[in-house]
C-alpha cells in the first residue's frame, strides 16, 4: 500500500500560497472577478488530484 506523505516545507509552500492568493483579492480591482479566477484555478487543481468540488459548498 503506497502512502504519501506531506514534508514540512510542502506545508509551508502551500500556506504561503493561500497567504498570496487571499492578498490578491484584498487588493484586486475587481474582487468578484479575482475570487472567479482563484475558483477556477484551484478547481483545476484539485480536478487534476481526482477530487471533484461539486458537493464542497458553504450554505
Amino acid at each position: 500500500m503506497e502512502v504519501d506523505v506531506v514534508t514540512r516545507e510542502e506545508l509551508v509552500a502551500t500556506e504561503i500560497t493561500r497567504y498570496m492568493d487571499l492578498l490578491r483579492v484584498k487588493k484586486a480591482q475587481d474582487k468578484e472577478k479575482e475570487l472567479d479566477n482563484q475558483l477556477r484555478e484551484s478547481r483545476a487543481k484539485l480536478e487534476s488530484f481526482g477530487v471533484t468540488v461539486e458537493k464542497l459548498t458553504i450554505d
